[in-house]
Parts: structure tokens; sequence; C-alpha cells
């Protein structure tokens, strides 16, 4: 075999073996929540996946622990650690968490929200909303997504157009780029 295709294999085999889990580890484990039919307005489905997961049948809720990612539509949640509840559609998670939504960047500490409801919480330390030519940081956040906007309350620093704002309290209209 010519060295460089020796090579070329050896590389995709190495790859391949990366992708495999390994002795003693767990692969991800995907859940496909399809109980949020009509709940999330447009949405028939949400995909959880995490690297170990538990249901508690009694109270209808997944722990999630690990490389937790939560998609519905265009919305993506990853955390460290989450619980969801098939019912009620309301999820908690627990460290480092993020949600995207285009290039909207949402971070929190902790979140809350309520998936047929629209409308996610965040909690510190350290919340913020950024996309280009917009950082919003605050102690904790509201983003109502079905409404397309987002509040802050705490101690707010808002940087959009060049300018900086610092207050207590801010409003933003993510769909008319308005600070309220």
């Amino acid at each position: 075999m010519k060295p460089a295709r020796w090579l070329l294999t050896a590389a995709i085999a190495a790859l391949m073996s990366w992708s495999v889990a390994l002795p003693g580890q767990a692969a991800p484990q995907t859940i496909t929540l399809s109980v949020t039919d009509q709940i999330i307005k447009g949405q028939d489905k949400a995909i959880v996946t995490a690297d170990h997961s538990t249901y508690n049948e009694d109270t209808a809720r997944y722990t999630l622990r690990g490389n937790v990612k939560i998609q519905f539509g265009n919305r993506t949640i990853l955390t460290d650690a989450a619980k969801i509840s098939t019912q009620t559609l309301q999820l908690w998670t627990e460290g480092n968490t993020k949600l995207t939504e285009g290039e909207l960047c949402f971070a929190g500490g902790a979140v809350y929200a309520e998936l047929a409801g629209n409308v996610a919480w965040f909690f510190g330390p350290n919340c913020s909303l950024e996309r280009p030519g917009l950082a919003i940081h605050s102690d904790n956040m509201a983003y109502h997504w079905d409404r397309q906007t987002a509040v802050f309350d705490g101690h707010v620093l808002c940087i959009y157009k060049g300018e900086h704002r610092a207050a207590s309290h801010l409003e933003f209209d993510l769909s008319n780029n308005e600070i309220h």
C-alpha cells in the first residue's frame, strides 16, 4: 500500500473510533417527546439528547445529565443538566445553559421554561443576550419567543448601536429592534 493511502486509511479509522463510545462509556441517549403535539405552536415534537437520562413514571419527568440538548422548532437549549416534564412541558436546567434561535444567543446559570407558554426565565450568574450588534447582560432575564421580546432585571448593561446603557430594568423588542 502506498504511504499516502495508508496514512489516509489510518486517519479515517482513527476518526471512526472517536465516534464510538469507549468501553465503560454510555452512548448519548436520544428521547423524542411527541407529547408536544398541538401544545407548542407549530411544533410536533421536541428532540432531547443527553449522556444519561432517567424517567420517573410517577412524575412523568425526565432527569437528564451530561451534554443535554433540547431542540424544538428553530430553538436549541444546551445545558449540563435538566429536568423536563412530559405532562406540563416545564423545563428546569442547571449549570451553563444556552438557548439559541437563529443568530440570537441567550445564556445563564439556570433556566426555568414553560415550553407550552413560549417563555424561558434565565437566572444568574451573568445572564446575557447576544447577537451581532447587540449585547445585553443582567442578573436575570425572560425571553418570550412568541412575542419576540426579552425582559432584563437587576444590574443591566446594554450595548446597542455603539451606545452603552445601564439600568435596573430593560425590555428589548427583538422584532423591531427597540428598547422599551
